[in-house]
């Protein structure tokens, strides 16, 4: 059994939410669905956001 201590530290907005947004994008494109298409979009810049604003409070 491991020891909770050495998990790896949790990471925001890995690759697969923006991957998942992408995939709702063209989703919502491919069916005519503006709120699907707007929800992947919102995703995908959400994602890189919380990315960025992760990496910058760990740099220090």
């Amino acid at each position: 059994m491991s020891d909770l201590n050495d998990e790896v530290p949790e990471s925001p907005a890995t690759w697969e939410n923006v991957v998942v947004g992408e995939a709702k994008e063209v989703a919502g494109r491919a069916l005519h669905d503006d709120e699907l298409t707007e929800q992947g979009e919102e995703q995908k810049q959400i994602a890189h956001q919380v990315r960025e604003e992760y990496d910058e409070e760990h740099r220090k």
